[in-house]
């Protein structure tokens, strides 16, 4: 399958790597269908590239590598709609922003996490209204040493 992109161009793609969003996300109800692209081999960012749409992409990346303790104190509501059925397979990410020129100004979003079940390739983006993050979480590497 061949999707276009503003970013890499034209790109081949095998189609069970497409992600269905039956809700969309946030602001983009009506694309539903994504893909997982990797940035860069030695990069902590991804991208989540709309299938339909060559100019909508989003930076996402894995939000414990910069927040371990990420959803451990939320409700038993709020993680049951992170892992339906208990699923453990399911991958959590969190969409980066990144200000004009202001890359150390970067920000996540730890409110509206994208859930995505690789065994189903289905991905919601959830909404966790009571559990005190903000949709502007300041990204903060902790060096290894």
């Amino acid at each position: 399958m061949n999707i276009k992109t503003s970013r890499f161009g034209d790109i081949e793609i095998d189609k069970g790597r497409v992600i269905q969003f039956t809700e969309g996300l946030i602001g983009f109800p009506d694309e539903r269908e994504y893909i997982v692209m990797e940035h860069r081999s030695d990069s902590p960012f991804m991208w989540l590239q709309a299938v339909g749409n060559p100019d909508l992409a989003f930076v996402i990346m894995n939000p414990f590598q910069v927040f371990p303790e990420y959803l451990k104190d939320i409700s038993q509501e709020e993680e049951n709609a992170l892992k339906p059925d208990n699923n453990e397979t399911v991958m959590i990410f969190a969409i980066v922003t990144i200000p004009n020129g202001k890359p150390e100004e970067s920000t996540l979003n730890l409110m509206g996490p994208v859930v995505i079940d690789p065994v189903t390739n289905k991905g919601k983006q959830i909404i966790l209204a009571n559990s005190g993050y903000s949709h502007r979480h300041p990204i903060t590497f902790k060096a290894n040493r």
